[in-house]
């Protein structure tokens, strides 16, 4: 939504799209969270012991964090000294991003070896690796090499 951006115009519009969609994520990550837990608190099931949900706690941890950041640069940018400070750390906010849904991948590869995907869904590792390998390589090739490593938006 961001990367293919020219005038400001189409950046902001692309900065609002990006914030809504990542918004309900959020929303929706936090609301299945919250359905795990409760369920693992009420039937007295162990938790955060596989690496999947290791993982998964990292990453929920490393997503609220890039929430907060992207949210405060733009529209709070007096919290970095002004809005020219603020943009001279956007290509961080990118980098991030990047490692993040990497690390997601790698989050949903580990869910396979659950004792739950193994009993109940059988969803096979290869077939996860494989679809997360093709998802990187249709991201990759989008990637603005000059906006992350730029001070502008």
């Amino acid at each position: 939504m961001l990367q293919p951006t020219y005038t400001v115009e189409q950046k902001r519009t692309g900065t609002y799209i990006h914030f809504a969609f990542n918004g309900l994520a959020l929303a929706c990550f936090i609301a299945a969270l919250t359905m795990i837990q409760v369920h693992k608190f009420t039937a007295h099931i162990a938790h955060f012991e596989s690496p999947h949900s290791i993982l998964g706690l990292i990453t929920y941890i490393l997503i609220i964090l890039q929430a907060l950041w992207g949210v405060t640069q733009f529209f709070v940018p007096s919290v970095f000294g002004g809005e020219e400070k603020a943009k001279k750390i956007y290509k961080y906010h990118r980098w991030s991003g990047y490692v993040i849904f990497t690390l997601g991948l790698a989050t949903v590869c580990a869910a396979t070896q659950t004792s739950y995907s193994k009993s109940v869904l059988h969803i096979q590792l290869w077939a996860v690796i494989v679809a997360s390998v093709i998802t990187l390589g249709g991201l990759l090739p989008r990637i603005k090499k000059q906006k992350m490593v730029s001070d502008a938006l």
